[in-house]
């Protein structure tokens, strides 16, 4: 009698450390739900922000590279012409430090891509990527309440 109850005892411990493992945990309300949607919608309108004051910038710095080109390349042509040895020199280094801020603001401009723009995109890809995963799943779920199932429209 003793051994069967040792026996039983295993069992049911058994079958209750099996069921904690299979278990898995609570869903998660509603509300959390619609807070984490609410942080991804922050995140996106911020890295869209952000990719709208990057493209801005780039635009303006490619814009202030072409004027800084077309002034330096005339200041060199001026030097020619001028037969003022003193207002030619002066002419000739206002050129060529034009023509080296172009290269610097063409720099600054390749930097914004680099640091600002490529990485915020593929962000932003990945923040769809993980909305559309929330969308494919929550499709897919039965059980589905209104409140999640318009959320679920809306994608």
């Amino acid at each position: 009698m003793k051994s069967s109850l040792s026996k039983l005892k295993k069992i049911a411990l058994h079958k209750t450390v099996s069921k904690d493992k299979k278990d898995f945990p609570p869903t998660v309300k509603f509300d959390e739900l619609a807070l984490a949607a609410k942080d991804m919608q922050d995140m996106r309108d911020c890295y869209d922000s952000l990719l709208a004051a990057a493209a801005a910038t780039q635009n303006s710095a490619h814009e202030f590279a072409e004027s800084l080109q077309d002034m330096g390349t005339c200041l060199l042509e001026k030097t020619a012409l001028n037969d003022d040895e003193e207002s030619g020199k002066v002419l000739g280094m206002l050129g060529s430090v034009q023509l080296e801020l172009q290269k610097l603001v063409d720099s600054y401009r390749s930097h914004i891509v680099l640091t600002i723009t490529n990485p915020s995109e593929s962000l932003l890809n990945e923040l769809r990527t993980v909305e559309s995963l929330i969308c494919v799943r929550d499709c897919s779920t039965p059980g589905v309440d209104k409140r999640m199932q318009e959320e679920v429209n809306r994608c």
